[in-house]
């Protein structure tokens, strides 16, 4: 099997530069469409060992290499080079449980994205091994991983263990009926041994973590609705290291839909509210010293793409979104970004998802004064507003 994702193309500022991406500082993503400015690929081959049509026991190996480019030339350099999932996973072994599979590697795991922000907010990817599909009777189904992951040491750094090592457990209890719709339960308890001489320590490794996802079928789509919290260690929601203080924190909720509204016209859209205290309760202003009395870091997002086909293979699709971001440092500001885009298409139909899609675009963004210089680039740098335009491709497959 041949599968594998690629994004390119080229945009340029008003001022005649190379578009650079308009973000919010602190912002954990950026609404992407005429705001992405990098070459970026994913090349996935599948080998199927035994039974490629998993009707019965199966075995099969992934390999996926990436790779970022910053399309200055015909032939750029690479960036970024990486392997991103290496596994093997069997299925269909135990008679009572066809739908049962276990796999070991590396891989992206069970993973959740709001795609007009690519903003992956559910994402243990990693090294590990687990099971996913256990039937427990009815609909409900039940999947756990184990996930590692480690510190790599700067020179001169030196601790009783070696690499310090993150070790994170993924629980999941999903399909389980609600309504029209169906939840999913999620638990990440991480555990950690930093090492008596480890000078990266700054924060406890171990922790806990989960939330709850609720997936409702809507108008030819779906919408769902997620809360998140994770504790310490399990702050990151991720198997990776993170120097996060021991009572660290972050909170989010997302909510994010995609509908077929009418034959022509496919919506999707995206909300994000999220709250982080992983600097703990003890943080302090390094130029005051006077303790840290706000929540926490903040970040709102929240946008929509409609996407209207004229005809079967040609339309035009509208992207708005906007970016509030405020940091935990006390006496901090609130940072606004505002981004409209519009760019007429070809693609292979009208589905949302429909791929390959050649676009051209023009993207429009505003930003507010406290966040002026750390916005668009050097081209915008004394502004607080930025046009680009330019054109790309986008598929998977």
């Amino acid at each position: 099997e041949f599968h594998g994702y690629f994004r390119a193309g080229f945009s340029s500022n008003t001022k005649g530069g190379d578009a650079d991406a308009f973000q919010a500082p602190g912002a954990y993503s950026k609404f992407r469409l005429g705001n992405e400015v990098e070459t970026y690929g994913e090349i996935e081959l599948d080998n199927n060992w035994v039974n490629p049509d998993h009707n019965d026991t199966w075995f099969k190996t992934v390999t996926m290499l990436a790779v970022v480019a910053p399309r200055n030339n015909s032939f750029d350099t690479p960036t970024g080079f990486a392997v991103r999932e290496a596994f093997g996973q069997a299925g269909h072994f135990v008679p009572s449980q066809p739908e049962l599979s276990v796999w070991a590697g590396e891989r992206y795991y069970r993973r959740r994205d709001s795609h007009i922000i690519d903003f992956f907010y559910q994402d243990t990817s990693g090294y590990g091994a687990g099971f996913e599909d256990l039937k427990l009777g009815g609909k409900l189904k039940l999947a756990v991983a184990y996930l590692g992951g480690s510190r790599e040491l700067n020179d001169g750094e030196v601790t009783n263990i070696g690499r310090p090592v993150k070790n994170m457990f993924d629980i999941r209890l999903y399909d389980v009926p609600a309504g029209k719709g169906s939840l999913e339960f999620w638990l990440i308890p991480s555990f950690a041994v930093s090492g008596d001489e480890d000078p990266g320590a700054t924060g406890n490794h171990s922790g806990i973590g989960g939330g709850v996802f609720y997936f409702l079928p809507f108008l030819g789509g779906f919408n769902e609705a997620s809360v998140q919290y994770g504790y310490a260690g399990s702050a990151n929601f991720s198997p990776s290291f993170e120097s996060i203080a021991h009572d660290g924190w972050l909170f989010r909720f997302v909510d994010r839909a995609t509908i077929q509204a009418t034959p022509n016209l496919s919506l999707t859209w995206s909300a994000v509210f999220q709250l982080d205290n992983k600097d703990g309760d003890d943080f302090r202003d390094p130029d005051t010293g006077k303790a840290n009395s706000s929540l926490g870091n903040l970040w709102i997002s929240a946008g929509a793409r409609p996407v209207y086909n004229f005809t079967k293979y040609t339309g035009i699709a509208f992207d708005a979104g906007l970016d509030v971001v405020k940091p935990q440092t006390p006496g901090s500001k609130y940072g606004e970004l505002g981004t409209f885009s519009i760019a007429p298409l070809i693609r292979p139909g009208m589905d949302f998802w429909a791929r390959p899609e050649i676009r051209v675009f023009l993207t429009f963004a505003k930003w507010s004064d406290s966040i002026k210089g750390a916005v668009g680039g050097d081209a915008f740098k004394n502004q607080t507003y930025g046009l680009t335009s330019g054109v790309q491709f986008e598929s998977w497959w």
